[in-house]
């Protein structure tokens, strides 16, 4: 590893605002899968529906689910620019 890789990682290690912006990063990582997966998985249910009521409500769920998994898409793409 060249040093001035390892200057960098060192100073993102030792700087807390760096090391808060990473684990900010990890964890709205982790929601997003969390929010595909709940989405996929509403999809499917929405599949296996006969009742028009549920069916309904399964694709406002998907809808909204979508929606918030898009914002933070769009949050996540915005930290990793600055």
């Amino acid at each position: 590893m060249k040093i001035r890789k390892l200057l960098e990682k060192t100073r993102s290690m030792l700087d807390p605002e760096a090391r808060k912006s990473k684990t900010r990063k990890k964890n709205l990582k982790q929601i997003l899968k969390k929010l595909r997966k709940h989405e996929k998985s509403l999809v499917k249910r929405l599949e296996k529906e006969s009742s028009e009521a549920m069916a309904t409500d399964f694709k406002e769920q998907i809808k909204l689910a979508h929606a918030q998994r898009k914002k933070g898409l769009k949050v996540l793409k915005s930290m990793k620019k600055s």
